[in-house]
């Protein structure tokens, strides 16, 4: 298998144990000394330990129903892969009820420690408009065309 169909391997199996909200599981993927940029809450996190109450926090916020990956492109060189990617995510709101999903934008990139492809950075963000400061959730892949 060549190098990036092994990280595009990875990032299937990374998005099933999302979907699954298995926090272990999902955390699996994640090298010790991660550095991420969420969308939400925190400006960073600087290690495995902060981003899983992180991750912890945002499973019990909603039960997930969506976790799609668009537009993947991953660059690698050596030991070091880029995917960039559009992520379709959501779920329903245990306090409403109602299914929230939105597009946002991700960054991954992965590293081979020891035979095993492991994210050692991530950013989701979310566009904003700069006049209001309100996130455009309403954006689709198909409106920025």
């Amino acid at each position: 298998m060549n190098v990036k169909n092994e990280v595009e391997q990875q990032l299937e199996n990374w998005k099933k144990a999302v979907i699954s909200q298995d926090l272990e599981q999902i955390m699996a993927f994640y090298a010790e000394d991660v550095r991420a940029f969420d969308a939400i809450a925190e400006l960073q996190f600087t290690n495995r330990r902060k981003y899983k109450d992180h991750w912890q926090h945002c499973l019990e916020l909603c039960t997930m129903t969506k976790f799609e990956i668009g537009q993947l492109d991953i660059n690698q060189d050596g030991e070091l892969a880029v995917c960039a990617f559009l992520n379709q995510c959501g779920g329903m709101d245990e306090k409403t009820g109602e299914e929230q999903v939105g597009w946002i934008r991700g960054t991954q990139v992965y590293q081979k420690r020891n035979g095993q492809w492991l994210i050692i950075h991530e950013h989701f963000s979310l566009p904003f408009d700069m006049a209001s400061g309100a996130a455009l959730f309403h954006l689709t892949p198909e409106s920025a065309w």
